[in-house]
């Protein structure tokens, strides 16, 4: 993860955590005060109940009526003289019985009861946490499609532009290739490898200009096995130079319904990956076997493997643990794969190295 996206991501993770603390409280005031307003409802509705009482039954005005009643609502009562009583306020009430005397009753203040183990409360929190998470996530997600779409616009105005720069000298290759006479075996293979360098060129160039929206693949039935091999034959003087082992054990053929310009740069997306991964040296091998109507393609390394973020997260448009990376490859190769109705897997081999595992339909014959 870049800096710049960790500290995105703290802002928005610290700004919501600020948001669910704040209407946390929010939402317990709310609560204490509808605590209180209850509290208050009820304390007026039993008092004037007792006042009503006393005046329809005429009782006397006695201190060992006020002792009386007391025990039985729990509060303190005291009859005055008219006029003459406490004043009111949220835990004292003063009643006028008849032109002589009132009726004063007060309560204890009133405690708190809000607290997580009360159902209410608990219920309310768990409900405002969820509603918040949800709210949370919307938010997270739309702002990230923003900055994608934002960072795909200015990934297609510097392809366009680079596509711009590269195909014309890079037509003037291919044409120079193809009128080139190899004078023997060793500069026919160079004059193929240029011209197949050229197309590989070719298809990066593409690869960038319909990063957003992928052109629609050409599929036809093809041979995985030989498509995957002449992947591995251009890039073994690459491996050589880098000191790793290069080998294919897939024996075709492997039929499957693709487009093998496609399919070839996946492949060579994955064997780069894994070459860069090992600048001292290493090896590479890539097996394939059926697994139920499936087929499916290991290329596995002997590098440090995946962290657990690229487990995570390595197909994802953008990320990168490389220094100088741009976080584009493994999203690629893992839209091809899809596209051809496969599925793409990040392993790391318990003995060490990282493996992705390629999976495609097998074609009918």
């Amino acid at each position: 993860m870049s800096s710049s996206s960790f500290r995105l991501r703290l802002t928005f993770g610290l700004g919501f955590l600020a948001f669910v603390v704040a209407g946390s409280l929010l939402l317990l005031g709310w609560l204490r005060q509808r605590e209180r307003e209850e509290s208050n409802r009820l304390f007026h509705a039993l008092v004037r109940a007792d006042a009503e009482f006393v005046q329809r039954m005429n009782l006397p005005r006695s201190e060992k009526l006020a002792r009386d009643l007391e025990q039985l609502l729990g509060m303190r009562i005291e009859f005055r003289e008219a006029g003459k009583g406490t004043a009111a306020d949220e835990n004292t009430l003063v009643v006028p019985l008849d032109g002589r005397h009132d009726m004063i009753f007060t309560r204890q203040p009133v405690a708190s009861r809000l607290s997580m183990r009360d159902p209410a409360t608990r219920n309310a929190l768990i409900v405002f946490w969820l509603v918040s998470a949800v709210v949370g996530w919307l938010l997270a997600r739309e702002r990230f499609k923003r900055a994608q779409s934002e960072r795909l616009a200015v990934l297609g105005r510097v392809a366009t532009s680079l596509a711009h720069d590269i195909k014309n000298p890079l037509a003037s290759i291919q044409l120079h290739a193809q009128l080139m006479t190899p004078c023997n075996a060793e500069d026919a293979q160079a004059v193929r490898l240029i011209a197949s360098e050229s197309e590989v060129i070719a298809g990066l160039v593409n690869q960038w200009l319909h990063l957003a929206s992928p052109l629609p693949s050409k599929l036809s039935r093809i041979d995985v096995a030989q498509c995957l091999a002449s992947v591995v034959e251009n890039l073994e003087m690459q491996a050589r130079h880098a000191g790793v082992d290069l080998e294919s054990k897939v024996v075709g053929p492997l039929w499957v319904q693709g487009d093998a310009q496609r399919l070839a740069q996946a492949f060579r997306n994955l064997i780069v990956n894994a070459l860069q991964a090992m600048p001292r040296g290493g090896k590479v091998r890539i097996t394939a076997e059926t697994v139920g109507s499936r087929i499916s393609l290991r290329f596995a390394d002997s590098g440090p493997g995946f962290s657990e973020s690229a487990l995570a997260r390595g197909t994802e448009l953008f990320f990168t643990e490389k220094e100088g990376g741009m976080g584009v490859g493994l999203n690629i190769v893992a839209g091809i794969v899809e596209m051809h109705g496969g599925r793409l897997s990040l392993q790391n081999d318990p003995s060490g190295g990282a493996v992705v595992v390629v999976t495609l339909p097998p074609s009918a014959a």
